[in-house]
C-alpha cells in the first residue's frame, strides 16, 4: 500500500524544509520540524531575517489604570469612550474591556470630519457599534455620538446625553492619546454650572500615581478625565514628529484607485506594503493622508527596492527605526468574508476591497497592530 506524504515547505521562500544539513537550502531545527500541529513554518533563514509575530499587539496599560476602572466597575459608573474616527479599531485594551464591558457605555466618536462628508452617518455608527460589540462591548449605533471637536465646540447635546444616561453616578471619560478627550471636556467646560461646593482640581487619582482632572456634578459625584491610553502600538511609535504629522490627515480623507493583480504591492509611504499573494485582479482603494506617498508595482520588485528608496526619500514618511527586514513583522491574511473589507494599520489608514478569498501579506514595523473587518466607507455599488 503507498503512502502519499506531503512536503512541508518554508512559509516565506518556498524551500523544502529538512532539518539534516544546517547550511543548504530550507534547514529548520528538529523540534520545529516535528510540530505537526503548527499552521505555517519558517527556514531558520526566513525565520532571522524576518522575526513574523502572528497576533497583533494591543496597547499598554498600567496596573494603576485597571485599578482605577475596577473603581468605576464598583461604582456602577458610566464610561464615555472617546474615539479617533479615523483610527480606532486597535485603540482597545482586553484587560480595561473585561473590566468595564457590562458598563453604561457612551461613545463619542470625534474626527467625523475627516471621513467623506457624503457618507451616511447612521451607517458609521454603525461601524462603530460594530468594532466595539467586536471588542465584548454590548453597544449599539444608539450609543454612538458623531461629532468633530475643538475646544470651542458646541457639546450641550453630548453633556445632555451624559447627564440623562449616569443616573448621578460617576462618569469616566477615557480613549487613546489625541482621541479627543481634552477638547471634550474643554467644550463641557464651557456650559459647565457647578452644582457643588467643591472645586475642579487636577490630582492624583486615589490609591495611584495616575494625574486625573476631577469635575464635581453634584455633592457626591465626579467626571474623572482619566490619562490617554497608549498608542505604542500605532505607527506614531515609529516616527518622529515630522512624519506623525503627515500620517495624520488634516482635511477629510479621499481614496485613491489602484487596480492590483496577483503578485502586485502597494507601499505606502517607507512604512507599510500591502502584497496580493492570491486573488483576482481587482479594485483597491487606499484611504491614507495625502501627505503619505503609496507606490504601485510588482511585489518582487518593490519588496528589493523598498528600504533604500524609503533611505533616499522617494517613500515618505520613512523612519529612521526601519532599516532591514528584521525591523518588520510579516501578516498573511486569506480573506474569506464576501462583500466590502477592510484591512488597515493602527495610527495609518487603511486599503479597501471587494473580499472574495484573497490572500494578502502585510508587511509593517514590529508592534505595530492591523486589523481586517467590514469597510468604514462602503462604496455604493457595493
Amino acid at each position: 500500500m503507498s503512502i502519499l506524504n506531503i512536503v512541508r515547505r518554508c512559509h516565506d521562500c518556498g524551500a523544502i524544509l529538512q532539518a539534516d544539513d544546517p547550511n543548504a537550502e530550507g534547514y529548520i531545527s528538529p523540534e520545529a520540524l516535528s510540530n505537526t500541529g503548527a499552521r505555517v513554518l519558517f527556514c531558520n533563514k526566513c525565520f532571522e531575517e524576518s522575526r513574523y509575530n502572528f497576533v497583533p499587539r494591543s496597547p499598554k496599560v498600567s496596573d494603576d489604570y485597571l485599578s482605577m476602572m475596577e473603581d468605576a466597575e464598583a461604582s456602577d459608573a458610566l464610561i464615555v469612550y472617546v474615539i479617533d474616527l479615523f483610527s480606532f479599531e486597535n485603540s482597545f485594551v482586553p484587560a480595561i474591556t473585561s473590566i468595564i464591558e457590562n458598563l453604561n457605555i457612551l461613545i463619542v466618536a470625534n474626527k467625523r470630519d475627516l471621513l467623506p462628508k457624503d457618507y451616511d452617518d447612521e451607517a458609521l455608527k454603525e461601524y462603530v457599534a460594530h468594532r466595539f460589540r467586536n471588542a465584548r462591548f454590548k453597544v449599539t449605533h444608539d450609543d454612538v455620538v458623531l461629532t468633530s471637536l475643538t475646544s470651542m465646540s458646541d457639546t450641550s447635546a453630548i453633556f445632555e446625553e451624559i447627564e440623562k444616561r449616569r443616573m448621578r453616578h460617576d462618569v469616566y471619560v477615557l480613549g487613546a492619546v489625541g482621541a479627543g478627550k481634552t477638547q471634550l471636556i474643554s467644550s463641557l467646560l464651557h456650559s459647565y454650572s457647578n452644582e457643588s461646593n467643591r472645586a475642579i482640581i487636577s490630582a492624583n487619582y486615589p490609591g495611584t500615581s495616575l494625574r486625573v482632572m476631577q469635575v464635581p456634578l453634584d455633592t457626591s459625584t465626579y467626571l474623572y478625565e482619566t490619562p490617554g491610553i497608549s498608542t505604542d502600538n500605532a505607527i506614531s511609535s515609529k516616527l518622529d514628529l515630522a512624519g506623525a504629522r503627515l500620517v495624520v490627515p488634516d482635511e477629510p480623507v479621499k481614496a485613491r484607485n489602484f487596480i492590483m493583480d496577483k503578485g502586485d504591492a502597494l507601499a505606502i509611504g517607507g512604512l507599510v506594503r500591502f502584497e496580493l499573494r492570491e486573488g483576482s485582479k481587482q479594485d483597491v482603494k487606499a484611504y491614507f493622508a495625502s501627505g503619505v506617498t503609496i507606490a504601485k508595482g510588482r511585489a518582487v520588485r518593490i519588496n528589493e527596492t523598498f528600504l533604500r528608496k524609503a533611505e533616499a526619500g522617494a517613500y515618505v514618511p520613512s523612519s529612521a527605526a526601519l532599516t532591514s527586514a528584521s525591523d518588520f513583522d510579516a501578516f498573511d491574511l486569506t480573506v474569506d468574508e464576501t462583500g466590502s473589507r477592510d484591512i488597515g494599520v493602527a495610527g495609518l489608514g487603511w486599503i479597501c476591497f471587494h473580499g472574495a478569498g484573497q490572500t494578502w501579506r502585510i508587511y509593517l514595523p514590529k508592534n505595530v497592530s492591523l486589523y481586517h473587518t467590514r469597510s468604514k466607507i462602503k462604496d455604493k455599488d457595493r
